[in-house]
């Protein structure tokens, strides 16, 4: 489905916070130096009513339902934090007039946030693919497809840790979208 600034912004915090819980990552310190490395990894089911952002669904109302999971790999050494992974989402939409969605979606990402300059930066990228069959009384109907690369960067110019107008900028390339 659909990348967004925050589900990157939640994810860079979620990354950033292993640093802290490390009981949630398989970590240890590189070497003598004072770098930890590690893997992450999470699944999560979900099932909610949404309004949707889907391709050719705009505005629609749907139940969605499905397995949202990511694993990778981080490299933290105060005060920088690079992590490489991958997320893989399966879900289903189920619309009121009866028409459904069944889909899967893989995101690669990596996320960089650095603060050697004295400066809190951060640069992400995530590189999707989404593809999907739509249904109607169990017959395919059609497919959705959706490529993109999202670019998000923060630089937190004036020192205070929180996002202000013109400190965070995204951008979308190779946006590919086919519908039914």
């Amino acid at each position: 489905m659909h990348s967004s600034i925050l589900r990157v912004a939640g994810l860079a915090t979620a990354c950033l916070a292993l640093v802290a819980v490390p009981a949630f990552a398989h970590d240890g310190p590189a070497g003598n130096s004072f770098n930890f490395v590690g893997t992450f990894s999470d699944s999560q089911p979900f099932s909610d009513v949404v309004v949707s952002d889907y391709p050719c669904f705009d505005g629609q109302t749907g139940t969605a339902s499905g397995v949202d999971s990511i694993e990778g790999r981080y490299n933290n050494a105060p005060p920088f934090f690079h992590f490489t992974g991958i997320e893989s989402l399966t879900y289903r939409i189920d619309y009121p007039d009866g028409r459904y969605i069944l889909g899967g979606s893989s995101t690669k990402m990596q996320i960089e946030a650095n603060a050697e300059s004295g400066s809190n930066n951060e640069k992400d990228t995530e590189v999707s693919q989404d593809h999907a069959a739509v249904y109607l009384a169990g017959q395919q109907i059609g497919t959705v497809t959706v490529r993109e690369t999202l670019h998000t960067t923060f630089n937190d110019a004036n020192h205070d840790g929180a996002i202000d107008p013109g400190e965070l900028k995204s951008s979308v390339d190779n946006l590919r979208v086919s519908c039914p």
